[in-house]
């Protein structure tokens, strides 16, 4: 407790206390009460408590009162409270002048006061909160130790010290980039201006409670490979800070743990910006500035205009998911824009960047031929609150366009570059479609499945070539009887005179129209 709630309690106020001198140092912890009337406290104390006084020895004439209250201070005690009434009617003038002159506390009571209940009343605050303490131990470590050996996900581990401390926590990598927080009702709040006030908590090799705002932080990651720091960033009294410090140390190992059974630290950044950009787009992201902060507190500050660059993998759902990622963040970094890259979905990259000068095409150029199949370009992005509808758009034309061939330089997609498979799509639900659709190709899709496949990828392959047969050869790296003999399989299965060009359009529209249907999009063939 703190001295000024002792005086708060209701068998303190039922002797109307009154403070003489120390009101500053109210705030003090108070650890234990001890009655005493000993003109010299020394060897009694064991410093932090409060002494309780009827004054006697204030009474006695031989008192030197300057050396009285030195030996309360030497001792350790808090301040010093006194009875009025029985043995002293008032306090003497010499005791409340020299405890001014040093800050020490001195209350006078001016009713009769039963002593008991006050020891009684701070003895069981105290023990209760010893108690309390000692449970939060057990919990912080049953809930948070076995986190770090699970593995578990950062968000998780963050969630739970957050609900242990009833308080926002923040993690942040070393350049105060945030990349994972907890507990915040209004991230706005918590993370505006977020570099600039972590930077006035100065590092530390253990916990620090620091900075104007009192914030508390701890380091993470390996003693000698620090990759970041958790911080409560709220004001942290003295007296919760034990208790706060105990639940971040337990959090820290884990989080430390965690990273070293689930890849480097630079992965978190990535997930920072996924769970981000999966917020937006799913309307969770709270509002403009909410995702404001939010972004500005990874360490994006564009500009102007933020321009929205979707990439979509090769291989279906199942490609080189980090392949993708690192590829696509090279290319960012060496084009020198400040940007967010993380993913939207497994085999899809989303990057916001700083707009203008076209960075879009400069990055095509610097992605060359590789894991990128489709690089989509959303609406340019003026306010946060534009962003879902970007992100929306450049999902759906990353989903849509025309894939690159392999060894083929990327290009950038927008949305007036789809054609008629953006028509397709909007239409992919329209019953009068799919009777099309099963009218051009229901021969086909009746396959069994590895041979519908494969007769897909032919038909496909053959329209992409627009008929000419020696394209299409190399395209199957068959020789030209080869390819006609493939040529004629496919117009036995269909039905269909394939050197028609009316066909062939029917037939391409159809296959357009059942891959926007199923969200099938397969790679285009080398030529």
């Amino acid at each position: 407790m703190s001295l000024r709630e002792v005086l708060e309690l209701p068998s303190v106020l039922r002797g109307r206390p009154r403070v003489r001198a120390g009101s500053a140092a109210l705030g003090a912890e108070v650890r234990w009460v001890h009655v005493s009337e000993l003109p010299d406290v020394a060897g009694t104390l064991t410093g932090v408590e409060l002494v309780l006084s009827i004054g006697v020895v204030l009474s006695e004439p031989g008192t030197d009162l300057v050396r009285y209250l030195d030996s309360l201070r030497a001792s350790g005690a808090v301040g010093l409270v006194v009875e009025l009434g029985r043995h002293v009617e008032r306090l003497p003038e010499e005791l409340v002048q020299y405890a001014r002159s040093v800050g020490f506390p001195l209350v006078e009571l001016r009713s009769t006061v039963r002593f008991v209940e006050i020891t009684e009343a701070v003895h069981g605050r105290v023990m209760h909160e010893q108690f309390a303490r000692l449970d939060l131990t057990r919990r912080a470590h049953r809930v948070l130790g076995p986190l770090g050996v699970e593995g578990a996900p950062v968000d998780v581990i963050l969630a739970r010290c957050a609900e242990l401390v009833d308080r926002a926590v923040v993690l942040e990598d070393l350049s105060h980039r945030v990349i994972g927080f907890a507990g915040a009702s209004a991230p706005e709040d918590i993370l505006r201006d977020w570099t600039a006030r972590s930077r006035q908590v100065p590092p530390a090799a253990d916990t620090i409670r620091g900075g104007p705002e009192r914030w508390m932080a701890i380091p993470v990651g390996l003693r000698r490979a620090r990759w970041g720091r958790l911080v409560v960033p709220t004001r942290v009294d003295q007296f919760e800070a034990e208790d706060v410090a105990l639940v971040l140390e337990r959090a820290a190992e884990a989080v430390t743990i965690t990273r070293l059974v689930g890849g480097p630290a630079e992965e978190l950044e990535v997930m920072a910006v996924e769970r981000l950009i999966r917020d937006v787009i799913g309307g969770h992201g709270g509002d403009e500035a909410a995702v404001g902060a939010r972004a500005q507190a990874l360490g994006f500050s564009p500009a102007g205009e933020i321009a929205v660059l979707m990439a979509r993998g090769r291989g279906g759902d199942g490609g080189p998911d980090a392949e993708l990622v690192e590829q696509f963040g090279a290319a960012v970094h060496r084009i020198q824009r400040t940007a967010l890259v993380g993913r939207v979905r497994r085999n899809l990259v989303v990057a916001l960047l700083d707009g203008g000068d076209g960075v879009d095409d400069r990055l095509a150029s610097e992605l060359g031929a590789g894991a990128v199949a489709v690089l989509a370009l959303g609406p340019p992005v003026r306010r946060w609150r534009e962003l879902a509808e970007a992100l929306t758009e450049a999902e759906q034309i990353a989903g849509i366009a025309r894939p690159t061939r392999p060894g083929e330089a990327v290009r950038v997609s927008r949305g007036r570059h789809l054609g008629v498979r953006r028509l397709l799509w909007q239409l992919r639900g329209e019953v009068r479609l799919h009777a099309f659709v099963d009218e051009q190709l229901g021969r086909v899709l009746a396959l069994p499945h590895g041979r519908r496949e494969d007769t897909l990828r032919m038909l496909e392959s053959y329209l992409d070539c627009n008929g000419v047969m020696a394209v299409f050869a190399r395209s199957l790296h068959l020789s030209r009887a080869g390819a006609y003999a493939r040529l004629d399989t496919l117009r036995r299965v269909l039905g269909a005179d394939l050197g028609d060009a009316e066909v062939r359009t029917g037939l391409h529209l159809a296959m357009l129209a059942h891959r926007a249907a199923t969200g099938d999009q397969p790679e285009p063939t080398p030529p």
